[in-house]
């Protein structure tokens, strides 16, 4: 991982942090000695505020507030507040106050999928309760969130869909006003190279914003990718996107940043994740794609595509960057739309040898055969 942003991310973890139990901030650096990855401590810090929040909230337990809330009191829950809570996942409102000083409400929804994984962090808090004699017994253990094993396909783009992004981004589409168009000339190239790679690479986001412009070889036609746990990979980059990219490359390095950072904003940093997904909004809005685009999106689609071109289930693996291929398996293994229509379509029961067939021979190449044969071109014609 990139220094400047292993430094970012330590600042959100201890901002997550603030206002918890002592024993909830202890368990979450327990996580680091169990070689949690800094972004999954992140994500289990704002489930586990987000519960005590809902025990605070409900009134469940009695605190002036959640920093107060001890072992004792969840050793005190029962099954069905474990429930109540997953209901309230459903859908949930928070209040809270932005940059600017404004007062907002934002509502909140989880699907099945959000709240099997919300009760996963409980689980695994719980049993270390459990383990280090905080609580008597795990009222989490009999409640759990079922899901459909079986992988729902879900949203992919079409090649339609890829080129509208493109053109919208380099034909300037879609502007609705002057001050949005001097802000669009600023980010276009950088914007269009991002989802240029996004699209042709299949790389997830957080490997998308550790790039420096070092890490992109022009010559030799690769890019370094770090994978989760800071593996470092060579990937092979497309033909398509080479010119574009060079092109890129010699427009970052002509600007004297203090980062080497390969995407940066318009504060001169690195770019945050939170910048390109609100960009790929913008575009999705602005090319007139319905269903919403993020950049799993693209790595979804490309891993699909790849699956379906090459037919090599531990290929699209290794490209994709998975520890297994029925991770591959399980999400990109699927045939396309088309090919399931097509198949569909010219779908038939042949009889072997009973099959019809036509053959179309001139009068010049039946003179022929006839003069060899000895055979009369009125005999032939009935023979066929």
């Amino acid at each position: 991982m990139k220094a400047d942003i292993e430094v970012k991310l330590q600042e959100n973890l201890r901002d997550k942090l603030l206002g918890l139990p002592e024993f909830v901030v202890d368990y979450i650096f327990d996580l680091e000695f169990r070689k949690k990855q800094i972004r999954t401590r992140i994500e289990y810090a704002k489930d586990l505020r987000l519960f005590l929040e809902f025990l605070h909230k409900e009134r469940i337990v009695s605190c002036e507030e959640i920093k107060d809330i001890t072992p004792s009191d969840l050793d005190k829950l029962k099954a069905r507040d474990i429930g109540n809570f997953l209901s309230y996942l459903t859908s949930y409102k928070k209040e809270f106050i932005t940059k600017t000083g404004k007062h907002k409400i934002q509502v909140f929804t989880n699907s099945d999928v959000g709240k099997s994984r919300k009760i996963a962090t409980l689980h695994e808090f719980f049993s270390y309760l459990l383990e280090e004699e905080l609580i008597q017994k795990d009222v989490t253990k009999k409640v759990d969130v079922k899901v459909d094993k079986q992988a729902v396909i879900k949203n992919r783009l079409t090649p339609e869909d890829m080129q509208k992004f493109y053109s919208t981004i380099l034909d300037d589409l879609n502007i609705q006003n002057k001050r949005m168009e001097i802000f669009h000339q600023k980010v276009k190239f950088r914007d269009y190279i991002i989802v240029l790679l996004l699209s042709y690479t299949g790389i997830r986001i957080s490997e998308l914003v550790q790039l420096d412009i070092d890490d992109i070889g022009i010559n030799e036609k690769v890019m370094i990718v770090v994978r989760k746990g800071g593996k470092q990979e060579k990937l092979t980059l497309p033909e398509r996107v080479m010119e574009d990219i060079a092109g890129y490359i010699q427009q970052r390095k002509a600007l004297e940043y203090d980062t080497k950072a390969m995407f940066i904003s318009l504060h001169k940093k690195r770019i945050d994740p939170k910048t390109i997904r609100a960009m790929l909004d913008k575009y999705r809005i602005r090319a007139g794609i319905e269903m919403k685009v993020t950049p799993h999106v693209f790595r979804r689609t490309f891993g699909t595509e790849h699956y379906n071109r090459y037919r090599d289930m531990y290929l699209t693996a290794q490209i994709m960057g998975h520890n297994s291929a029925e991770t591959t398996r399980k999400f990109y293994a699927d045939p396309a739309e088309e090919r399931r229509s097509k198949s569909m379509q010219e779908f038939d029961y042949k009889q072997d040898g009973n099959e019809e067939s036509s053959v179309s021979v001139s009068v010049e190449k039946l003179q022929k055969i006839a003069k060899l044969t000895g055979v009369s071109i009125e005999d032939l014609l009935k023979a066929t």
